[in-house]
């Protein structure tokens, strides 16, 4: 009016719980939409193009960006960004060909983003400072990945390249457990060799050990439904356990990775126990021995988690004096770990980590005062745990004990009372 004089200005704001509205999480949604073979190629990303060839490092890029994202957006859509860094860890992605290992890239995102929402001052935290989102996001949504799709098997089609890794052959297991000692089993170069059809030697070993291999990082079982040669003999099937992949990212972490993922242990803790506890379930290996529940290489990671974190507050308390309150929580962290641990492993291992813990505590210079406090503490925790009475008495004779509300075959009375150390 009057000239076209303006009189008021209109502002719209989308609000969408479909479009991150996040140029990062956009970027990361539409790359991982296609890696899932949702889309042909080139992948369009508003003016921008991605060939087929440059998907893996655009992806590569999209990753390490994610904790670059506004906040709000972030935490909308929290989960599904979670979920899909979690699937990316467990199975390796084969893209035009190539097998592309995004497990360690994939880790270091999901440390960055605990951070930023830990030291954001808009969201809340418990009274033990956990961020309320990620302490609901393990309760309530987490979940094992889907198992890993049998690329040999699938019906062929133009996207059957982008299908994740399935469970290999017989002969490339049998090369697998002799070189996977050193490696991880996420790492994409493992080499297949081609071995013959007798495979008894492989196969003596896999039942003498519970069906695992003691040096193996690849977790075996065998499927005596699906999975058989046409002699009708059963053969071992290659599957990547999430809580194998997760303890050995914690182990090989370096830098501020692995700072912030030990100042953030308890996030890290709880994602290993669910998924341990949610593996057990889905194989219903609760009648299996605790002994043979998890593989000995998962158990040497996480004697070096123990131990590592351990040494991280030995570490605080010798140099940091200021920083108590943090090595507090860590230690109350550790505690409740390995308190879980008790319903899940082999007891005499856990105990044989507790005694660890306290000939590591002793041996440090620290002032006596916060060493005992901080010891008594953590021993409160484990002494809470509703079988520890049966667990620590003690029996000459074996029969007279009582039966373990929780029977385990492997889980015996201990002999002698465990020495936990010198307070």
């Amino acid at each position: 009016m009057e000239s076209h004089k303006g009189l008021f200005n209109l502002e719209v704001q989308a609000v969408s719980s479909v479009h991150p509205q996040d140029n990062h999480l956009e970027r990361f949604f539409t790359l991982c939409h296609a890696l899932e073979g949702g889309t042909t190629f080139p992948v369009r990303i508003k003016d921008e193009k991605i060939p087929e060839n440059k998907l893996e490092h655009e992806l590569k890029l999209s990753i390490i960006s994610l904790p670059s994202s506004n906040l709000e957006p972030l935490v909308l859509f929290l989960h599904r960004v979670l979920d899909k860094l979690f699937t990316l860890i467990m199975q390796p992605m084969v893209i035009a060909g190539q097998t592309a290992n995004l497990a360690q890239i994939a880790f270091e995102s999901v440390v960055s983003i605990v951070n930023s929402l830990h030291n954001s001052q808009e969201l809340f935290r418990d009274q033990l400072g956990r961020n309320i989102l990620l302490a609901t996001y393990l309760y309530w949504v987490f979940r094992l990945p889907d198992p890993p799709r049998d690329v040999q098997n699938a019906a062929p089609s133009s996207d059957s390249r982008y299908m994740t890794i399935g469970p290999s052959t017989a002969a490339r297991v049998g090369s697998m457990l002799l070189q996977s000692r050193i490696r991880s089993s996420s790492n994409p170069d493992i080499p297949a060799q081609q071995a013959s059809d007798e495979d008894a030697e492989i196969k003596d070993i896999l039942s003498a050990k519970g069906l695992n291999y003691p040096g193996s990082r690849v977790s075996t079982y065998v499927e005596t439904s699906n999975y058989q040669n046409s002699a009708g003999s059963t053969r071992p099937s290659n599957r990547k356990q999430f809580h194998e992949e997760l303890a050995l990212q914690m182990v090989v972490s370096t830098g501020v990775c692995r700072e912030n993922a030990y100042k953030y242990a308890w996030f890290f803790f709880e994602l290993l126990v669910k998924s341990m506890a949610q593996h057990v379930s889905q194989l219903d290996r609760y009648t299996v021995p605790r002994r043979s529940r998890f593989s000995d290489r998962f158990k040497d990671d996480v004697t070096t988690i123990v131990s590592v974190v351990t040494a991280e507050i030995c570490t605080i308390l010798v140099k940091q004096q200021k920083e108590v309150e943090q090595a507090e929580k860590i230690n109350i962290s550790l505690a409740f770990f390995l308190y879980d641990l008790l319903s899940l492993m082999d007891r005499g291992f856990v105990f044989q980590l507790v005694r660890n813990y306290c000939n590591q505590m002793s041996a440090k210079s620290v002032s006596m005062p916060t060493l005992i406090s901080m010891r008594l503490e953590f021993l409160r925790i484990l002494c809470s745990h509703e079988h520890y009475l049966n667990l620590s008495l003690f029996f000459s004779n074996p029969a007279s004990a009582p039966a373990s509300p929780c029977p385990s075959i492997s889980s015996q009375v201990c002999p002698r009372p465990l020495n936990l150390g010198p307070f």
